[in-house]
């Protein structure tokens, strides 16, 4: 277990390996699940799905950023994906694990599965491919942000860092 002068994590570190473990099982199961004909149905549901995926996503974004905060930590500085201040005019540039965690915070809609390239084409539930699209807002709420977060690295990040809580 990892030295923390006296800051103890006010999250269940137990609790939320057992949530980045579903949130994982949730996203890499799903093009299984749907390949199904008898779960289809369960597949396609956005309201199971993408709400539990949702859910988990914040809850994991918001325990890391506790235990970020404790301590300084490697994947702090971890690429996990990219970002764009002003979508889709401004340039995109590499996602930190902690940048990631503050979009998700932050987020005004989150996806998990890719988002079209432009807002003009329609939204279709698509099928996980590794990563989870996020949209947000700037600050006075006039830029509008999209973040690509690599799942895989952002979960590894959040498990090596919640591990280090963990009593051997």
């Amino acid at each position: 277990m990892a030295e923390h002068d006296n800051d103890a994590p006010m999250i269940s570190v137990a609790a939320l390996r057992r949530d980045i473990y579903r949130l994982i099982v949730l996203l890499l199961a799903d093009e299984k699940v749907a390949d199904v004909a008898a779960f289809r149905d369960l597949a396609d549901s956005d309201s199971t799905h993408e709400s539990e995926v949702t859910r988990l996503l914040i809850w994991a974004a918001i325990a890391c950023r506790q235990l970020l905060d404790i301590e300084e930590h490697d994947t702090a500085e971890v690429t996990c994906g990219r970002f764009c201040r002003d979508y889709p005019r401004g340039r995109w540039k590499n996602l930190t694990f902690v940048a990631a965690c503050n979009a998700v915070i932050h987020a005004v809609e989150i996806v998990p599965f890719d988002l079209p390239e432009t807002d003009a084409e329609p939204l279709v539930r698509g099928r996980y491919n590794g990563t989870t699209t996020i949209r947000g807002r700037g600050r006075g709420n006039r830029l509008v942000t999209r973040a690509e977060v690599d799942f895989q690295s952002f979960a590894e990040c959040c498990a090596s860092l919640s591990g280090d809580y963990v009593e051997v």
